[in-house]
């Protein structure tokens, strides 16, 4: 027989007895509710009424706000550890361009998502709904205690560019209209059906009639949207496609590079070459996004020295070098071409021990300037029907590495809000400034980072590129220069004719400060937000650009970014918030 839920007072006399705890902890939290529910018939409450009795409590001036009780009450620390609040939202069923052996086809999905995904299953839910997504999304990070008013706003669904260009604009506009609307009551607990869905709609379009209205009155919202990342192909990737992505305020682009090996490419179909994939970096880059690479390690055609040798190539050769990269082993899911091969006996994928080792071969191997988002896709372990099905593999492969000696450097696992020597330790350390200089994909790319002295942790850091060529007329020259393949290179100097405030500029690709997402105006004593760091780093990245003979900075900067560049001193010009230092 299922339990009960516990009253509303019984939960606030918890809360109660946690509130007078100097410091508490989670293991407090097992040990009241315990007590508490004890001797009775009702079930320990869950995250979501914990939170409600906590907020019941400050409105009636019972307790007072106490973030350290805040702290263990909220779920899944990681999700705004990073100092935003993520939200993933995803684009409607569509044709994809790739034939790829390996991608699931689920008719009411778009190409490679299955519907049991956890975003792709609440997605499919609100009917593909844009709106929707992101202030459910908000809305269920808010109600288990999560700040999320700095949205990292994620656009899923396969080949982002091969969608009819009209929906990617009204995609994007209702993500905005959503944030935009966010906070107040209306917009917060509006339903699917009924007049008070269709009167809040109605409102929205009224006060926010076009898309450049809506990004325009997200710069100054309750909710902003900091960031934008859509993910598409490497071929699909040219001059007129970049001018789009900024039309719309998108700031990172994920590609789908797979592997640097074309007979593989040709084995699963992918339908581009590597070729395509440098063309596409140097194009983002110039253009100041932020790039990242998904990899498929245990691909048909390849063998775990192939693709450690792939992934060597990845961060070697400058023509490369994405700021993340997502590992995803490739696994067999029906509806895909490879199941097929799998049933046939024509395809094994790479699992275990091998899988593993690889793995941990290739964590040795990143930088310390990119960071490995994602180590599996997010696939309920019942679809998949050969393959790793190990959910926590990212887990338990950091447990091997640190049995035997091994750190990965990579910037998730030393972001200030995930090591876990820190936590609650207010991070009392003392910081210092650290510089990398490499070349890459047409330009020299300074990485400067705030860390502590033994470089375990980070707390900021800021991506900023020289373009190595400042005169747009002599940029192609260069380009054959330093490409071997110089077609590769076409199309580059376009971006300078698209957006002059870029000739002569150095770029600030990415500002970001770690730790637990706090609001726009918050800050507090054992955060590393709002410490002065990105101040600190725009002036180092301002130093550097002027030493090295720029006359200004752009900042790609996210939409709701905007208003704290602008306090530098930056003003918004071809979508770029920019700066003369000279």
């Amino acid at each position: 027989m299922t339990q009960p839920k516990p009253p509303a007072r019984l939960v606030q006399d918890a809360i109660l007895k946690l509130a007078v705890l100097e410091m508490p902890s989670r293991q407090n939290v097992q040990n009241v509710m315990r007590q508490t529910c004890s001797g009775t018939d009702f079930r320990f409450p869950n995250s979501q009424e914990l939170w409600l009795a906590y907020r019941a409590l400050l409105t009636k001036k019972k307790v007072k706000k106490n973030e350290a009780l805040e702290r263990v009450l909220r779920v899944k620390d990681v999700r705004t550890d990073s100092g935003v609040a993520p939200i993933t939202v995803l684009t409607k069923p569509w044709a994809c361009p790739g034939k790829c052996v390996y991608c699931p086809t689920e008719a009411r999905m778009p190409k490679s998502y299955i519907s049991s995904e956890p975003a792709a299953a609440r997605a499919l839910s609100l009917d593909f709904d844009p709106y929707d997504q992101v202030t459910q999304r908000v809305g269920a990070l808010e109600r288990n205690g999560h700040e999320a008013k700095k949205i990292e706003l994620i656009i899923k669904g396969g080949t982002w560019s091969n969608y009819p260009w009209n929906y990617r604009k009204w995609f994007i506009k209702r993500c905005f209209d959503a944030a935009n609307h966010l906070g107040s009551r209306t917009a917060y607990n509006v339903q699917r059906t009924g007049s008070e869905a269709r009167g809040t709609r109605y409102e929205v379009r009224k006060r926010y009639p076009t898309l450049v209205a809506s990004l325009k009155a997200n710069e100054t919202a309750g909710y902003r949207i900091i960031g934008l990342t859509i993910e598409t192909r490497p071929d699909w990737v040219n001059a007129e496609e970049i001018k789009r992505l900024r039309e719309i305020g998108c700031t990172r682009v994920e590609l789908g590079v797979q592997t640097l090996t074309d007979k593989i490419l040709e084995i699963t179909k992918r339908g581009h070459k590597v070729e395509d994939v440098i063309r596409a970096t140097a194009l983002l880059k110039t253009a100041g996004f932020k790039v990242d690479y998904h990899i498929l390690p245990g691909q048909p055609g390849s063998t775990p020295k192939r693709d450690l040798g792939d992934f060597r190539r990845v961060f070697a050769d400058p023509d490369f070098r994405p700021d993340m990269v997502k590992l995803y082993p490739c696994v067999v899911m029906k509806g895909s071409e490879l199941y097929k091969w799998n049933e046939r006996g024509d395809f094994k994928p790479l699992e275990g021990k091998k899988l593993r080792e690889l793995l941990i071969d290739m964590k040795t191997l990143v930088p310390r300037y990119c960071r490995i988002s994602r180590m599996i896709r997010d696939f309920p372990a019942k679809d998949i029907t050969s393959g790793t099905k190990i959910t926590n593999l990212r887990d338990e492969i950091a447990r091997d590495m640190e049995k035997r000696g091994l750190a990965c450097v990579c910037l998730r696992c030393r972001e200030v809000g995930h090591v876990a020597s820190l936590k609650g330790s207010g991070y009392d350390l003392k910081t210092r400034l650290f510089e990398e200089w490499y070349d890459n994909a047409g330009g020299r790319e300074v990485f400067l980072s705030i860390e502590d002295k033994e470089r375990k942790a980070v707390f900021a850091f800021l991506r900023l590129r020289l373009p190595l060529i400042r005169r747009p007329e002599r940029s192609e020259a260069k380009l054959k220069d330093l490409y071997k393949d110089p077609s590769t290179a076409l199309g580059t100097t376009q971006i300078y004719e698209d957006f002059p405030v870029l000739r002569d500029s150095a770029i600030v690709r990415e500002l970001h400060t770690y730790g637990t997402a706090l609001n726009l105006k918050q800050t507090r004593s054992d955060a590393a937000q709002h410490k002065g760091y990105g101040k600190m780093l725009m002036l180092e990245a301002e130093m550097i650009a002027k030493r090295e003979g720029y006359v200004k900075v752009a900042v790609i900067s996210g939409i709701g970014v905007r208003e704290y560049y602008k306090m530098l001193g930056y003003r918004l010009k071809d979508t770029y918030m920019v700066k003369k230092i000279t």
